[in-house]
């Protein structure tokens, strides 16, 4: 039973990091164009116009289950009459990786938009750099049957400091797995504080969050960094919050009342529902 829960929160603590990233892509498209295909954003300048398209692939066969993709975003640029489809999947493990499932996305774009470039893109946000196959290939009888390649971006191979100074809230919101010398946590933070003059102060707290689970930060990483530095404020703030969270969490797998848990650690009763649901996206892992 105490497998069986450790996996069940390992699984929603991974989906919970995944719509983050979808959401954080969705929020900034020219950014996402930006640092997944710089190509692109290089040749033909910043897009015109964006739209978000139905990531639900349509059933050929009605008695399997339906795939949903993860996202898609139709771009138009100023110099070029071809629009670009950036099939965008976010892997937070290597391992997960699964080109099969992101061959079937792509075949569905071609037949829905077969006039427009799609380019299909495997965002993996493992800390660990890892060999990811980027291609799937079959032949035989000197015939090549099938023959499909995804651009593969891991971001642990992406160097932190090339995007130090970056208006991008793609790059910064990732630093915390990218490669260099420096601790997580100094990366996360560093990337956090770029964001704060890119985003609205709404979003930056949620970015801040995510950025901590990207980094896979723990309590101890953080206190140890923070002797180390002045932070600001709202990082203080924030990591008093998420122990907080953790607390009413355990509290509630205890079995101590609603009441006694929004007193005692000051987590609001909406946020404490959410909790009693799922494990928040923010979770920090404890060593």
């Amino acid at each position: 039973m105490a497998i069986k829960r450790v996996q069940k929160a390992l699984r929603e603590r991974l989906t919970n990091l995944d719509q983050g990233i979808k959401q954080l892509l969705k929020d900034h498209p020219v950014d996402t164009l930006e640092f997944l295909l710089p190509d692109a954003s290089r040749a033909w300048g910043k897009p015109l116009a964006w739209e978000f398209l139905n990531t639900t692939t349509r059933k050929h066969d009605l008695a399997r289950k339906g795939y949903v993709m993860d996202l898609n975003i139709r771009y138009t640029f100023a110099k070029r009459s071809i629009v670009l489809v950036v099939l965008i999947e976010h892997w937070a493990t290597a391992q997960s990786v699964d080109l099969h499932r992101t061959a079937h996305y792509y075949l569905d774009l071609l037949e829905r938009f077969p006039k427009d470039e799609v380019v299909p893109v495997a965002l993996v946000t493992d800390l660990k750099p890892a060999r990811i196959a980027n291609s799937i290939h079959s032949e035989s009888r000197g015939n090549v049957w099938l023959h499909f390649q995804t651009l593969v971006r891991e971001v642990s191979r992406e160097e932190y400091s090339a995007w130090a100074g970056a208006r991008n809230a793609i790059a910064q919101a990732l630093r915390g797995a990218m490669a260099g010398p420096q601790s997580r946590a100094e990366k996360v933070f560093r990337g956090v504080e770029a964001l704060k003059g890119i985003v609205s102060p709404e979003e930056y707290r949620n970015l801040f969050t995510l950025a901590a689970e990207v980094g896979k930060l723990t309590f101890k990483e953080v206190e140890a960094y923070m002797k180390k530095t002045q932070l600001r404020s709202e990082a203080v703030e924030w990591l008093e919050h998420a122990k907080a969270l953790d607390t009413a969490r355990k509290l509630l797998e205890h079995g101590v009342s609603w009441e006694i848990i929004t007193s005692s650690t000051g987590i609001k009763a909406a946020e404490l529902k959410k909790a009693a649901k799922t494990a928040p996206a923010g979770k920090l892992v404890k060593k």
